[in-house]
């Protein structure tokens, strides 16, 4: 069986074999060029692997007994009147601190600013209405990669 394929100028008779490997070849080039301070790739590599995750924060924060029980990968903390924010990686430990993780390509949008608004929008949502402050759980604060 052949199929007939047009790409860009490229024209020609594939079979379906042919095809697959072709498309194949294609995602391999497109996975080369991802990067785990990609979005998207982050968050598939991350998303409920608390053991890679664990590993990156024992590194970064220097705490080799550091154990993490949960991991989520953007999560959405809403602000219903003013800005809300998407946190890329918040992890919970097991002393119930949480960690929240953002990863940037570059200093633009990494400034302290947004380390302390982000900071404030966990804390303004760890605590149920009427719970005294005591029980607000230790946050970590934002680590970001710059290059």
């Amino acid at each position: 069986m052949e199929i007939r394929k047009q790409k860009g100028k490229q024209m020609g008779n594939l079979t379906v074999t042919e095809q697959i490997e072709q498309k194949h070849q294609e995602d391999l080039q497109r996975l080369r060029g991802f990067r785990l301070l990609d979005d998207d790739f982050l968050t598939n590599c991350f998303e409920g692997d608390t053991a890679s995750i664990e590993l990156v924060l024992q590194i970064v924060l220097e705490k080799p007994d550091l154990k993490v029980l949960d991991v989520r990968t953007q999560v959405f903390v809403e602000n219903l009147l003013n800005r809300s924010v998407r946190l890329d990686i918040l992890a919970t430990d097991d002393t119930g601190a949480k960690l929240n993780v953002e990863v940037q390509r570059l200093d633009k949008g990494a400034g302290r600013k947004r380390a302390r608004y982000n900071s404030s929008m966990m804390d303004a949502n760890l605590l149920k209405k009427g719970e005294d402050f005591d029980r607000l759980p230790e946050t970590w604060g934002d680590l970001y990669h710059r290059e």
